[in-house]
């Protein structure tokens, strides 16, 4: 997920306050008001506006600036209390990231890469602002594009990686930011690339009926429906990050298998729903029934045993925008209960947030340092975006 990490943050906030667990299988928690939801939001938001930089970056150093920030302004700017352009933070993070406007179109920083992410959360925040003009919005649709796979001998064919030169990286986060970006931007969902991206993300699905891959064929009840992070490998057994991670990695292999998991089985929903999907299509309905075979909060299901808080916050976001986009709030899960994504989200949430500024205002950390979650700029934003989520429904 995120390569480029803000490790420079993590030492400047103390961690605390325990991250506690949130059991699926305790008492139902209650639904919470729309009062109390934005509430906690309006810390968050608090905390983020309060980490902005003299240069209008919300990050504390170099590394993932530009995409951070874009990350940040539009979730800012998305309601409940929503920021608009001219508000004074706002218009200085516009003014960052327009700086970071390249002659291909793209928005990021050439030293450091990542035009996937710096381009499709800027042309979000532009969107969210009402702020971008037609010949920006189309340079930078076009940038996402010209960064497309499209070698027939790779297996990522169609996905949309990093940009940053390096064919063959591309996975279902780097795919899913660009597809929401350049369908919220006006492409539509028949377009010939975008269907070549619906191709990709197909290819990520442990569904053998519309994925030929060998995982796919091999996938084990508990990985049917669920996705991985590209064709090419799972990332649910630590990425080969640790010896352990690595021999299950050797195991998944010689059996030609990829591990699902929450956190792309979400992104993977969420992205077919862009791009027109309905939730009776044969890939949506088998991804649904995965999660809700999944449904948890203490853990990022799919991960393994000593990595299951990774990517934990990235989960809980992207969570809350599929059921959001779903217009789902109660469903039965196949162990006979019925459940409220809201209630136990929210609940997952402010148990786990820090106190700042004396109360006035709150962050989010990971445990985990894995993908950047221990930096709570991160995870607070996915943290603003997963309560805005929840508003939404109230």
């Amino acid at each position: 997920m995120l390569r480029s990490l803000l490790l420079c943050a993590v030492a400047a906030v103390p961690l605390s306050l325990p991250l506690a667990a949130v059991d699926a299988t305790a008492a139902p928690a209650a639904l919470p008001t729309k009062m109390e939801v934005e509430a906690l939001a309006g810390k968050a938001q608090a905390w983020l506006l309060s980490q902005q930089q003299p240069n209008g970056s919300f990050v504390p150093g170099h590394d993932f600036a530009v995409g951070l920030t874009g990350l940040v302004v539009t979730t800012l700017a998305t309601p409940p209390i929503a920021l608009p352009a001219d508000e004074p933070h706002i218009a200085k993070a516009l003014a960052f990231l327009r700086s970071f406007h390249q002659k291909d179109g793209g928005f990021y920083d050439p030293s450091e890469g990542l035009g996937d992410y710096g381009t499709s959360v800027t042309i979000l925040a532009l969107l969210a602002t009402k702020s971008g003009d037609p010949q920006t919005i189309t340079g930078a649709q076009n940038y996402l594009f010209g960064i497309q796979n499209h070698d027939p001998n790779d297996p990522s064919i169609g996905g949309i990686g990093y940009g940053d030169d390096k064919p063959g990286d591309e996975n279902i986060n780097t795919t899913s930011f660009a597809v929401r970006a350049l369908r919220d931007s006006g492409v539509p969902a028949d377009d010939k690339r975008l269907q070549a991206a619906l191709h990709f993300l197909q290819h990520c699905q442990n569904l053998s009926s519309v994925n030929d891959r060998s995982f796919a064929k091999n996938a084990t009840p508990d990985n049917q429906g669920g996705a991985v992070y590209s064709p090419k490998e799972s990332k649910a057994n630590g990425s080969n990050d640790t010896p352990e991670g690595q021999k299950e990695a050797e195991d998944f292999a010689s059996k030609g298998q990829l591990n699902s998991y929450g956190g792309m089985t979400y992104a993977l929903i969420s992205s077919y729903l862009a791009l027109d999907l309905k939730p009776t299509d044969e890939r949506v309905a088998a991804a649904l029934a995965w999660v809700k075979a999944h449904y948890r909060f203490d853990a990022n299901p799919g991960m393994r045993p000593g990595n299951q808080r990774d990517g934990l916050f990235y989960y809980y976001g992207v969570m809350g925008r599929t059921f959001d986009l779903l217009h789902v709030t109660s469903f039965a899960t196949p162990d006979g209960r019925t459940v409220d994504w809201r209630a136990d989200l929210f609940q997952a949430i402010k148990s786990q947030a820090i106190p700042a500024s004396g109360g006035a205002s709150a962050l989010w950390r990971n445990s985990s340092r894995r993908w950047g979650e221990q930096v709570p700029h991160i995870t607070t934003t996915y943290m603003l975006m997963a309560l805005k989520h929840i508003a939404a429904t109230l």
